[in-house]
């Protein structure tokens, strides 16, 4: 099996799971004691009217936020505050300054790779209000990477105007004592406590390839091609066919009517299996089915704080991804970089939030961007793929056997659904974007009637 998106999700040794719905895809707001708190946060994590002001920073509206730290609130915030204050001012040692040992080896690390991937904006900010009883908080981190979306103001995206950063979890643990509750009282607080020092920072899920050492960078027109310096020669032998799909995919979109508000991807590639499964799986357990390749949504900030920078979006949506290559690919380079690239574009336009549509509509979409773009064989005129709709119907690409070892008939059942949907007028594009949205395909919908879909694969030869 030449592809695959989002990882399996498992949690860091010792660290209690959080409740997400579709880990894979998104990132779920913390729970509040009180009912109406709950729809309140909601509410304002994804529908933040946040117009982008002059200056680096501002204060969030306390009547609209009575959650966000007044920067006094608890050491915690302080440290928040300043790591913050030292990426909108590029100062790298005042960015270290807020972490001592491997936390500060960890940080100097993520802060390097991603200067020499490039990156304009930056945030580091909590997922929840407190700290666990162990002084841990999960965080987002990350920059915005060249090539990020940038939706345009005017354009109807509610991203429009803002940065959008390509974060990623870590579980940073602060020394004993620094507690970030977060209650009412605080906010009349006027002496500002000394910044907790951070003693570890560590990937919460699955890391990524600039949490594990130095990063060689091959840096192209519509890619940025990433690998671990020992594997440099790899990156550079490849910069060529990433650059080649990244083109092919966009391409690809525009003909279907989309229009992406960004114009190339970041990708990885390792040769190295063992280095591959830990990126995709951390330590989670591996899918059935073999995997050359994958696209995995990054997030943003999920909620407005007082530390970070006012153009900078937050939320629960998906922002952006990162797409990584794998020693299986090795023969099919370019069809698996346009499959992922193609989900990289999907997620941009249609980015993942609490409820996350099956498997199905992302691969059958990626499959089909595939065949239209000619890197790949129409699947669906393989006699056990016409036999596996036949008889399932949408069951052939269910997403259990979308992970199993005979995934590629489910993948070609997926895309053979989009592609009898095109042979009937409908957008594929248009298709794929309300398939997300609406948390699936809809059956015997206005665009797809199963048996007229079972039919047509059937008919096709």
């Amino acid at each position: 099996m030449t592809d695959a998106t989002d990882a399996a999700v498992e949690t860091a040794p010792g660290r209690t799971p959080k409740n997400r719905a579709a880990r894979a895809v998104q990132i779920a707001i913390a729970a509040i004691g009180a009912s109406i708190l709950a729809v309140t946060v909601a509410y304002g994590a994804v529908f933040w009217p946040r117009t982008p002001v002059d200056g680096p920073a501002g204060d969030v509206p306390i009547g609209w936020a009575p959650w966000a730290a007044n920067l006094r609130s608890s050491p915690a915030d302080v440290t928040f505050a300043q790591m913050n204050a030292a990426m909108r001012e590029k100062d790298r040692d005042k960015f270290l300054a807020q972490a001592t040992g491997q936390a500060a080896e960890q940080l100097a690390l993520w802060w390097d790779n991603s200067m020499a991937m490039g990156w304009n904006v930056a945030a580091i900010a909590p997922t929840d209000f407190d700290l666990d009883e162990n002084g841990n908080a999960e965080v987002i981190l990350g920059a915005q990477y060249v090539f990020a979306a940038h939706p345009e103001r005017g354009s109807g995206d509610r991203d429009a105007g803002l940065q959008l950063i390509q974060g990623f979890t870590y579980t940073v643990t602060f020394e004993p004592g620094s507690d970030r509750g977060r209650s009412f009282d605080q906010y009349e607080q006027t002496d500002e406590p000394e910044a907790a020092t951070i003693l570890s920072v560590v990937p919460t899920y699955e890391p990524n390839p600039w949490d594990e050492g130095p990063i060689h960078v091959a840096m192209r027109d519509h890619v940025v091609l990433i690998g671990m310096s020992d594997e440099a020669d790899l990156v550079e032998r490849n910069a060529a066919v990433a650059e080649q799909s990244a083109v092919i995919a966009l391409d690809a979109i525009r003909a279907l009517g989309g229009e992406p508000t960004q114009d190339g991807f970041v990708s990885a590639i390792t040769d190295d299996p063992e280095r591959f499964s830990r990126w995709q799986y951390g330590q989670g357990t591996p899918w059935d089915m073999d995997v050359a390749g994958y696209a995995r949504p990054a997030l943003r900030p999920n909620l407005p704080e007082r530390f970070i920078d006012l153009q900078i979006a937050t939320g629960t949506d998906t922002s952006g991804t990162l797409v990584v290559m794998g020693p299986l690919s090795a023969d099919s380079r370019e069809s698996t970089f346009v499959h992922e690239f193609a989900h990289a574009l999907h997620n941009t336009a249609a980015p993942g939030s609490f409820v996350a549509p099956p498997a199905a509509v992302m691969e059958g979409f990626a499959r089909y961007v595939q065949w239209e773009s000619g890197v790949a064989d129409r699947g669906y005129l393989r006699q056990e793929v016409k036999d596996a709709v036949a008889a399932d119907g949408t069951g052939a690409f269910s997403d259990e056997l979308l992970r199993s070892q005979d995934a590629g008939i489910a993948y070609d059942a997926a895309g053979s659904y989009y592609a009898y949907a095109a042979s009937t007028g409908t957008s594929v594009w248009r298709l794929a974007i309300d398939a997300v949205i609406g948390g699936g395909f809809g059956v015997d919908s206005d665009d797809v009637v199963v048996s007229e879909w079972q039919a047509w694969v059937a008919a096709q030869g």
